[in-house]
């Protein structure tokens, strides 16, 4: 499938590699551990969930340098130990996943300034780590550890507020969420059974059904899909391998067992895909470090496996809609790595 840069967003003009380069930071404030982050699909703003001052940090990104600034902070709740984040994709809405209360928060989003303001909540299963969101803004969905399952709210698309309480049950300590951008499919990493379960989204009603689920390394925990939506990648903690599958367009289905190697004691704690397709990233909590692969865009299939220093215990990584800029979360230095991309 051919990717047209300008409709996916991309810098006009630009052939990416997938390098990175850069070593700057940004601290995420005294105490602050950041285990989530997320950036705006305007590519002017980036977010972090802090877990230990149970609150989410707003950074404002420069979209011509990716430069981040700024440190003002919006509480999650007292003892929320915030952990996933994510934003709408028309930019008017950010999520949290509070481990601490069970609950997902609801911020609403200027989408001139950046600034997020509510402190609304609504009950989740016990124990949520992640959060995503529809490409239509229509559902969120979290994921709840110790109650094996995930949260399914329908999402008001005027104003961001959540509704709903069913839940769909998952394999054993679900850990991550991500969705199709065609809306079809939802897949979850199961920390404790090594497996994805795979569900199928009702793209009226944002439901799901299924129960099927496919191996993967030991211990997935963060998981994405690509989106030309062939491929779905999950980052094996204990594995040290990031799983590679293909999806039926059709159907949602995976297939295939292959792994690529993130390297010895790396244990990857997040992963992401760039919007062209052509490069997927993990961040390494225990080397402190990015690991850099190469996608064919065509099988879906990795390569490579160089790396760049981060700081201690990256938690999380996202990569910004331009293509420019990859950003790590690291939780033990309590900053972010700002990383270009060439």
């Amino acid at each position: 499938m051919p990717i047209n840069r300008k409709i996916m967003g991309l810098k006009r003009g630009v052939t990416f590699t997938g390098a990175l380069s850069g070593t700057s930071t940004i601290t995420t404030g005294t105490g602050a551990y950041p285990q989530g982050i997320c950036i705006s699909a305007d590519g002017k703003s980036v977010y972090t969930a802090n877990n230990s001052t149970n609150a989410v940090l707003i950074l404002d990104r420069n979209t011509s340098t990716g430069a981040l600034s700024g440190t003002g902070t919006i509480s999650a709740g007292s003892s929320s130990n915030p952990q996933g984040i994510c934003i709408s994709a028309d930019g008017a809405s950010v999520y949290t996943a509070n481990q601490g209360t069970d609950k997902v928060s609801i911020f609403a989003r200027n989408t001139s300034t950046g600034a997020l303001s509510g402190t609304s909540t609504i009950a989740t299963g016990s124990v949520p780590l992640s959060v995503c969101i529809s490409a239509d803004g229509a559902s969120v969905y979290a994921t709840n550890q110790s109650s094996a399952t995930v949260s399914i709210f329908t999402r008001n698309t005027s104003t961001g507020a959540l509704s709903g309480t069913s839940t769909i049950a998952t394999g054993t300590n679900p850990y991550a969420i991500c969705i199709s951008a065609d809306g079809a499919s939802v897949y979850v990493t199961n920390d404790g059974s090594n497996t994805v379960s795979i569900f199928t989204r009702n793209t009226s009603t944002g439901a799901l059904s299924g129960t099927s689920t496919i191996a993967t390394g030991t211990n997935p925990r963060a998981i994405c899909i690509s989106a030309d939506g062939l491929s779905v990648y999950a980052a094996n903690y204990i594995g040290n391998t990031v799983s590679i599958f293909a999806r039926n367009t059709s159907t949602g289905a995976l297939s295939g067992t292959s792994t690529i190697a993130t390297g010895a004691s790396t244990n990857p704690d997040g992963i992401c895909v760039s919007a062209d397709g052509i490069s997927v990233y993990t961040a390494n909590q225990s080397s402190s470090t990015t690991s850099i692969f190469t996608r064919n865009i065509s099988t879906g299939a990795l390569s490579g496996t160089s790396t760049i220093a981060t700081a201690s215990m990256s938690y999380a990584i996202c990569v910004s809609a331009d293509g420019i800029n990859v950003y790590v979360a690291n939780y033990g230095a309590r900053t972010v790595s700002i990383f270009t991309r060439s």
